[in-house]
């Protein structure tokens, strides 16, 4: 409701800002054709590393901020007076989920980059944008639009949840190749139209065909690599050897741990999959010779690793689970400061959700940590967890 109205909101304001300006400089057919391509870039998306898709709109108002040396009136209000019509295109081909990660971030991207170059425009001359000192400055505007496009979509987030804000603006930061792609392609077009004219359309459209291609591939390759490790991590539950949904709660409450415990998105993404696979090593309690003996969880975690160790990939997650019960500290001993964060946030959420499994409450499960607290849990992690508890039940 709240991206709806805002997404509204941004229609409505750029809309009158793009025909005043039309009324007021009378800008002629190039501006319906411009205003055209801008409406049409909101249904070409390119996959990003995040799973969001990006518009094409960057690469059409780099080419035409360059070739129309920041013109005003084609940067700005030929983008302005579209906007509506490209939220409803893509409203209608691609539905509202998709429109509302569209905008308003982008809307608010593209008034910043276009009112900086327009900016520029005005204060240096035509010949600058043909030296390196202008590609510098239209470098650095274009970085301006990425960064705040991140910072609108981590803004929209209203904070509760699961999901911190710093964990929405480190995905939003992953998708820097998309743009790095778009603007790459729009910067090529613009400074090459004047002297091969309409050819360079298409030499601007095969590098951006070889990244819309390679991104989306790569996309796809994350998301069956997930759902991989996803289906792996459920052959416990199938067999009943472990409670429906575990593996799943405790990835998610361990990604939220993590992120606002100020882990890299590459560590996230290495907790996340030893919180997915962390009871795989109960298959082999399929065995009666095994199961019939006696057992602990570091032999679970011991066989859980084993299994992760036999893909390569998988060998910095099979570290994180191995040392997953290993306590905090010993009684009359420092604690190790070789322990991993991700295997002390994996303690601690598997530890939650086991109580809950039991039947305690969740106020009930967090003493429980508590009491286990400076020795088999770290005590950051378990003040951690509670105030992510928290947050969620707001």
């Amino acid at each position: 409701m709240r991206n709806s109205f805002l997404n509204r909101a941004f229609g409505i304001a750029l809309c009158g800002l793009g025909v005043a300006a039309a009324v007021r400089w009378s800008a002629g057919w190039e501006f319906v054709v411009i205003a055209c391509a801008y409406a049409a870039g909101h249904l070409v998306l390119i996959s990003s590393p995040s799973g969001r898709r990006v518009p094409l709109l960057p690469a059409i108002a780099a080419g035409i901020a360059l070739e129309s040396h920041g013109s005003p009136v084609l940067v700005l209000a030929a983008a302005a007076a579209a906007l509506p019509f490209g939220w409803l295109a893509a409203r209608l081909v691609h539905g509202r989920r998709v429109t509302d990660e569209i905008l308003p971030a982008e809307a608010v991207g593209l008034a910043m980059f276009g009112s900086i170059m327009a900016a520029e425009s005005l204060a240096v001359s035509v010949e600058l944008y043909r030296h390196a000192l202008g590609l510098t400055i239209f470098g650095g505007t274009a970085l301006i639009w990425f960064l705040t496009v991140a910072l609108v979509r981590t803004l929209q987030t209203n904070g509760s949840g699961l999901a911190p804000r710093r964990l929405t603006l480190l995905r939003a930061l992953a998708d820097w190749p998309a743009y790095l792609a778009l603007f790459s392609s729009g910067a090529l077009y613009g400074l090459t139209v004047s002297v091969m004219g309409w050819w360079a359309l298409p030499l601007a459209g095969l590098p951006y065909a070889f990244s819309h291609v390679s991104l989306h591939r790569e996309q796809t390759t994350r998301q069956t690599y997930r759902q991989t490790i996803q289906a792996l991590g459920a052959v416990p539950e199938a067999g009943g050897m472990v409670a429906a949904g575990h593996a799943r709660r405790v990835a998610e409450l361990s990604v939220a741990i993590g992120a606002e415990m100020g882990l890299s998105v590459g560590m996230l993404q290495r907790l996340e999959y030893a919180a997915l696979l962390h009871d795989v090593g109960r298959v082999v309690l399929a065995n009666p010779a095994i199961s019939a003996g006696s057992y602990s969880d570091s032999d679970v975690s011991g066989w859980s690793s084993a299994i992760m160790s036999e893909a390569r990939y998988l060998e910095n997650v099979a570290e994180v689970v191995a040392a997953q019960h290993h306590p905090y500290r010993r009684p009359g001993e420092e604690r190790d400061p070789d322990l991993p964060l991700a295997s002390k946030i994996l303690k601690a959420t598997a530890a939650y959700d086991g109580g809950m499994i039991t039947g305690l409450s969740s106020l009930e499960s967090i003493e429980a940590l508590h009491r286990g607290a400076a020795y088999d849990h770290d005590p950051e992690v378990v003040a951690c967890l509670r105030r992510v508890l928290e947050r969620r039940s707001k």
